[in-house]
This record gives structure tokens, sequence and C-alpha cells, in this order.
């Protein structure tokens, strides 16, 4: 279940409905340089003084979340992922290995959407904290990105699976990850890893064990952009717990929160330890040019989980195919803009060129492609 950081509270999206006008009210008057009226919820306070930001500048000044929309950007990174109580460890063995993926797909999408390989870690006991893998080490935090977002409605999937993984299973994804470019591995088929420069087959063995496992967490959350009847996903921190974590533990939300750092801790700024395994996402609209190349992969990845041209053990070069998937894409972006600059042209009534205005911006923002972007 899905729980957004407002101060000290964690709300549900219900939640946020029923107080849309006070929060509206409280941001408004932030933006204005106000002091704004606080906000009380039924497990915490929302004020100037405890909202949360992801981070400090080097003047010790709060850099805040930037808001979310259509046409803006849109990045999602996990910031936490606690264990809690998994994995079940027999008496010889306290530790066992670690997998998280994640998935995000459009709400008009019916095709499955490949998973991302997040974190890969061996020998990971219970009640573990993961904040990011080290830089030693293979995976990334990066959940979700685009330059301009055109969906109204997305579907996040994660999970969390611990097994005994082979160590070619290790050193293939590590491998992988090398040329992934800051952008997460993508699991095109049983066997087949997918990184923004090249296509890997796992050895056998190694391949099987990455995806017979069985998720001890397992989570898939809606992220409603601009959809009707529903509250528009919020900027900042989220944590998301599998299943209903107040039928788990009452105590759960009343009792602990997320810092400024996305760590979820009690009223003294103690780290939870409890049972209860979570992942805390960091949900932002700020852009990072670095992660172009996230979309373009996803899609390679969706074009090749058919593909069964690589042996055991080896990796084909992809470079021109996530090149050519660019250009398919940029194509149809462009003649999005030219039918949107026909409607332009009949000069419509000013709500509808704001409309179709605002449309074309977001189209523009996606168009990777210098040759097919508008003059």
């Amino acid at each position: 279940m899905l729980y957004f950081a407002q101060g000290t509270a964690l709300i549900t999206e219900e939640e946020i409905a029923e107080n849309k006008e006070k929060l509206s009210s409280f941001y408004t008057a932030l933006a204005a340089d106000k002091t704004p009226h606080k906000i009380t919820f039924s497990n915490g306070e929302l004020s100037e003084d405890n909202m949360l930001t992801n981070g400090t500048t080097i003047e010790n000044n709060p850099v805040p979340f930037t808001s979310l929309g259509l046409g803006k950007p849109l990045t999602i990174i996990i910031s936490e992922v606690y264990t809690g109580k998994y994995p079940d460890v027999g008496f010889l063995s306290g530790k066992k290995d670690l997998l998280v993926t994640s998935a995000v797909k459009s709400i008009a999408s019916f095709d499955a959407k490949p998973r991302a390989i997040n974190f890969l870690k061996d020998k990971v006991k219970p009640n573990s904290r993961l904040l990011r893998p080290g830089a030693s080490e293979q995976g990334t935090p990066v959940v979700f990105y685009s330059p301009a977002l055109m969906e109204n409605s997305l579907t996040l999937d994660l999970s969390i699976v611990f097994d005994q993984f082979p160590k070619e299973a290790f050193s293939m994804v590590g491998k992988a990850f090398e040329s992934a470019a800051g952008i997460p591995i993508f699991i095109t088929a049983s066997v087949f890893l997918l990184a923004a420069g090249a296509i890997s087959k796992l050895v056998g063995v190694a391949g099987e064990a990455l995806f017979d496992g069985k998720p001890c967490f397992s989570a898939s959350e809606p992220l409603n952009i601009y959809w009707p009847g529903t509250v528009p996903l919020q900027p900042g921190y989220a944590v998301i717990t599998d299943g209903n974590a107040d039928r788990i533990s009452e105590n759960f939300r009343t009792d602990f929160q997320l810092n400024n750092m996305g760590q979820l801790v009690d009223k003294t700024g103690k780290k939870y330890d409890g049972e209860i395994p979570y992942i805390v996402l960091s949900i932002d609209g700020s852009e990072h040019q670095e992660l172009e190349n996230f979309s373009p992969t996803a899609a390679s990845t969706a074009v090749l989980s058919k593909f069964y041209g690589v042996k055991d053990g080896q990796s084909q070069p992809i470079n021109v195919l996530v090149d050519a998937i660019k250009v398919y894409n940029d194509m149809h972006y462009r003649l999005d803009i030219d039918r949107i600059d026909r409607e332009i042209a009949k000069k419509p009534d000013a709500y509808k060129l704001d409309t179709l205005q605002k449309k074309r911006d977001a189209i523009v923002k996606n168009i990777l492609t210098d040759l097919m972007k508008p003059a």
C-alpha cells in the first residue's frame, strides 16, 4: 500500500483527498513566501517547520521537491529498502541473497513491461536497510524517468526476492551494469539482461535462479498524474508496504515518520527496526539528462523479449537497436506534433488552444533525435 509523507504524517490517497483544499492552501502560501496554516492528520501534522525536502544545499537551505504534472519530468528513485522479518533463515544460515526489481507501465498499455533490476546483493540478513548500491556494487536506485510525462496514469510494481543466487548471476549483472549508463538493467526473458549498451545471456542455472524466486514482498500501486476521480501524484517521499500496514501493526503510521533522508524513524529519530518490510520512494519533477536513455532501453527490452541469438555467458552490443528505437519513437512523436500543428492552424478557442500547446510542448521534450525536432 502507498503512503505519502506530509510532515510527520504518513497518509493515504484518500486522506489527501479529504484535505485537498488545506494542502492546496498550504503549498500556495509557501510559494508566495507566506506562513502556511498547520494541517493536523490522524497520525501526525504538516507545518512549515517539518515539511520534508530531499536534502540541503551547501548553504544548508532546503532543496524542495519539484512539482509534477503532464508535460513535466518525472523521476522515481528508491531511497530505502528495509527487509523487516525477511529473509526467512534456518538455524545454520542467517543470510540470503537479495534481488529488488521494479516495473512501470502506462494505464493505456496492454503489454506487460519488463522488470528492471535495482538491487542484487549477497548475504543479506533480516532487518537490513539498503539505501542504494555501493559504488563498487551492481545496481541503481532509479525506478523510472521521463523528460516530459504524457501518461495520465501509471502502474508501479515492486518486488523483493530472497534466494541463494549463483555467482554467475552476480558476475553477469555486474558486467551489464558497466554499460548501463546509470539506468537499470532490464530483464527481457527468462535468461536475458538488457543494459543501455548490450544484451547479455545469463548462464542457464543463474538465469533460472533469478526468475524462479518467489517474492516475499510484492506491491502494485497506481500512480495517477491526471486521472478523473483520483488525487494527482504528490512530489516527495512515499512509503510502500506489502498490504495495509495498519492491519499488520496499528502503530506503524502513528509512531513512525520519514526524515529528510527518506528513512523511516520514530519521534526521537531512531530508525525503524520492526518486522514490516517496506520501500521508500523519492518522487520528483526534476529533469535528469543523464537518464534520457531510460525509456528507449525499456522499449528495446520489449522488442527483444523473444531474442535468442546470444549464447550462454555471452554479450552482444545493442547500441544500434537502442538508437533505432529512439528514432522510431521520435518519428511517432513528430507525427503527433504535425497533427497538433494542423489543429492549432484551425484557430480553436482559447481553452483548446492552450491544451494543444501544452501537449505539443510535452511531446517536443520527449524527442531525443535532433533531426526529428520541429524547427
